[in-house]
């Protein structure tokens, strides 16, 4: 059972063989040749750095990125932040997995119950069609109920990806009540569609790493495939609606310096791109004010890239 998290952490804090998931390491050289590993130790209350000495390296296992360690050490000050200065490191293979990987406090089945409630209001047959294509496919919705909805940034644990869509779709209703312009199929489709490509881009093995595919691809264009393929599939979809389906994938982060390829052009994919905004910078809030709960001197937080600000605390 572990005992100690990273969350509670203290400066001077000793560890005897208290277990993490590794998310990183990296091996590398001091300036006279000395062998040193740095690597990311994980639980699910946050991550911490750590680093391996040539002398410590004798007492270490070294880890593949998901495998579970059983680190001996103690908590130091490196740049103002926490690291571990690790003095014995080894693979176990007993632990609890629950340990490693945060979830959503949510419950599961009041979100996909949610989810399925907004599927029912879609009123255009060929966006039913496609929507229930994915949506009601066994596979794919056990897939989407755990799969996290970032690596790190916002929803970053298991049932994040769920827990972010339906937070869209609830702010949703209002921009669909409110503005006469905006298709509501067509804006619930891209909610529901807009992030499935981090199903493929993302997986899960005690820690969130990125495939392959996700790495040389990126979740938009995933996405987009998956969503082009299965309109294939369906006899008779309407060519117009494809290309502004694509398009609400492709334009959702906004700008082409957030990794769009292109910027949104139809109404549902503005409002797409800033129901994604808001659902992410809100949450990332949220994140900073909790994990500051133990910590009540503190007035800011550090400058936040996705905020490209600091958050008052108090």
């Amino acid at each position: 059972m572990k005992e100690k998290f990273i969350k509670d952490f203290q400066f001077k804090d000793k560890l005897i063989n208290e277990a993490f998931a590794i998310k990183a390491i990296r091996k590398g050289k001091t300036a006279d040749g000395r062998d040193f590993f740095d690597l990311t130790a994980i639980d699910k209350t946050g991550e911490i750095a750590g680093k391996i000495w040539e002398d410590a390296l004798v007492y270490c296992d070294i880890p593949e990125i998901g495998e579970v360690v059983a680190i001996t050490g103690s908590v130091e000050e490196y740049r103002d932040k926490q690291q571990l200065k690790i003095s014995a490191m080894k693979k176990i293979a007993e632990f609890n997995p629950e340990d490693f990987l945060a979830s959503t406090e949510k419950n599961i089945d009041e979100l996909w119950k949610y989810v399925k409630i907004k599927i029912s209001e879609i009123t255009d047959k060929d966006i039913k069609n496609l929507v229930n294509y994915f949506f009601a496919d066994s596979e794919f919705i056990k897939k989407f109920k755990i799969a996290p909805g970032a690596e790190m940034l916002h929803h970053a644990y298991l049932g994040g990806l769920m827990e972010h869509t339906v937070e869209m779709l609830k702010l949703s209703e209002v921009l669909i009540e409110n503005f006469k312009n905006i298709d509501k199929s067509l804006l619930l489709a891209g909610v529901l569609f807009h992030d499935i490509g981090k199903m493929e881009e993302l997986h899960t093995n005690h820690v969130i790493y990125r495939t392959i595919r996700g790495h040389l691809w990126g979740h938009i264009s995933i996405g987009a495939t998956m969503v082009d393929k299965a309109i294939d599939e369906i006899k008779k979809f309407p060519e117009e609606l494809r290309i502004k389906i694509i398009h609400l994938i492709l334009s959702h982060h906004g700008k082409l310096e957030f990794g769009s390829p292109v910027k949104p052009m139809i109404p549902e994919a503005i409002a797409l791109n800033h129901l994604d905004d808001l659902s992410t910078k809100v949450r990332v809030v949220d994140d900073l004010i909790t994990a500051n709960e133990n910590n009540p001197d503190q007035e800011f937080s550090d400058k936040n890239f996705a905020l490209d600000t600091k958050i008052y605390l108090k």
